[in-house]
């Protein structure tokens, strides 16, 4: 059963953000803390990263999909040589300096890798700042506080690192670092949510006062 302030959140997000996957993610992640069902950390992890990284960018339509590292490795590995590496035999002073004539088609793959990289730690951070700037009336990245997305940035940084399969298990400090950082992010998100509720009563006002 859902807290006030659970509810808030998830009728903020089901109903006014109109992203009723996110709510039902939430709740999930929310009913899965409180049971501790097997496998709960990687689930809540995933969860936790998918409503940090998708509510804003859904609402302001940016796209947060992932580099995709494997296939643009793949697409000139097979085309790569040894020697371009840096280690060959016979090496003398100019070779040493100069380095090796690298193939324009492959240069512009390996550009296309660089370019990629570049493209999504600028999307991250972009996504890190939108849930402020949306949610918090906070009018750009700069103006908002710095411990408040350290806090965000390192809840993110612990989804993230907990949201796949892992051999080792989970040591005992892990169960309650994921209590603390869903808290975490449960207070961003009711904080959003509250703010909005309040933009809408003021206006509710200004309406009742305006009829009057």
């Amino acid at each position: 059963m859902l807290t006030q302030n659970q509810q808030t959140v998830y009728n903020w997000i089901n109903n006014d953000l109109e992203l009723p996957v996110y709510a039902e993610v939430y709740k999930g992640a929310l009913e899965l803390l409180n049971k501790k069902s097997a496998g709960y950390i990687t689930f809540v992890s995933h969860a936790s990263r998918d409503l940090m990284n998708g509510c804003a960018a859904a609402v302001n339509r940016i796209t947060s999909g992932y580099v995709q590292y494997v296939h643009l490795v793949n697409d000139f590995q097979d085309d790569w040589k040894d020697e371009w590496g840096g280690e060959w035999n016979n090496i003398t002073e100019t070779n040493d300096k100069n380095g090796h004539l690298i193939p324009n088609e492959i240069c512009k793959k390996i550009k296309k890798l660089v370019d990629d990289h570049k493209e999504g730690r600028l999307r991250s951070e972009e996504i890190d700042s939108s849930f402020f700037t949306t949610f918090l009336d906070y009018p750009n990245k700069e103006s908002i506080p710095e411990n408040l997305s350290q806090e965000w940035r390192c809840a993110r940084r612990w989804f993230i690192g907990h949201a796949h399969l892992r051999e080792d298990e989970f040591s005992i400090e892990t169960y309650d670092e994921v209590e603390m950082h869903f808290q975490n992010l449960d207070s961003f998100l009711y904080a959003a949510a509250a703010s909005e509720l309040e933009q809408l009563r003021s206006i509710h006002e200004i309406l009742e006062e305006t009829n009057q």
